[in-house]
């Protein structure tokens, strides 16, 4: 981060607790403006609490979190969120259009309709993660992958320069994996700063700028190579990683020029 550029997110001493249960302990980040920065630990880490810190949602034992320089509860707008799928209503009677919508919720006087700018930047966004043709359809008649982007979607009309999206990978194909990982790249393309929790060691170095490791505290912070270190990884998952021992063996493979290769 160049010298006196505000970071997009800063977490200071981040301390939060739930009753006598700690879920974050002493944790501190700053996240450049424009980066893609993946959250992985195991379940029951804090990467939900984290994340509700930085939107502002909850009230820190000790510490807080900035956005560009505010106060997280302070930052309106600035940060939109993307749930996971499972928290959605999928039967809820409404249109791709009105969901992109709901992002400008925000901007809108109570007393006011949607303005033609309005609709213009949540089909602009529809039209960003390609689901500009869906407008018209029910949220709940489309593929997993397609409700993800139509979210996506809604918090770009939002406008917010930080996106914060809850495993928005989990439960798709690889096709459909790879069209959301596309339109993470384009917004962040944007200027945009996105922090995504994942799930998937084996393809966290190749999706992420850098990567967040938490189990309560902050175990490491920095490029994919550092933090996937499998001795790291063994501590604060407990236990060997098996998919991430074969992909460290496989990448050792593929190192091995043709002669060493051959029995």
């Amino acid at each position: 981060m160049p010298n006196g550029e505000v970071p997009a997110i800063e977490v200071e001493h981040l301390t939060v607790s739930y009753g006598p249960v700690p879920a974050l302990l002493d944790v501190s980040l700053k996240i450049p403006r424009g980066q893609l920065v993946g959250i992985i630990g195991p379940n029951g880490s804090g990467k939900s609490t984290l994340m509700k810190s930085i939107l502002g949602f909850v009230r820190p034992d000790v510490g807080h979190v900035r956005i560009f320089g505010q106060l997280a509860e302070r930052a309106k707008g600035q940060v939109a969120y993307v749930p996971q799928r499972g928290s959605v209503d999928w039967d809820f009677p409404i249109t791709v259009r009105e969901v992109a919508l709901m992002g400008r919720f925000g901007h809108v006087r109570w007393w006011r309709d949607y303005t033609r700018r309005d609709y213009q930047m949540a089909d602009e966004a529809l039209e960003m993660v390609r689901m500009d043709g869906f407008k018209n359809r029910q949220i709940g008649q489309l593929s997993g992958g397609q409700q993800q982007r139509v979210f996506m979607a809604r918090a770009m009309a939002q406008g917010a320069e930080i996106l914060l999206l809850d495993e928005p990978f989990a439960g798709v194909d690889a096709a459909t994996e790879r069209a959301i990982l596309d339109v993470l790249r384009q917004t962040k393309a944007a200027g945009r700063t996105l922090l995504v929790v994942h799930h998937d060691l084996a393809t966290a170095q190749e999706y992420f700028d850098s990567l967040v490791l938490l189990k309560q505290r902050l175990h490491a912070y920095g490029t994919p190579e550092m933090v996937l270190n499998p001795d790291l990884l063994s501590q604060v998952y407990e236990g060997e990683l098996r998919a991430f021992a074969r992909l460290t063996q496989n990448a050792s493979s593929s190192a091995l020029n043709p002669a060493e290769q051959q029995p």
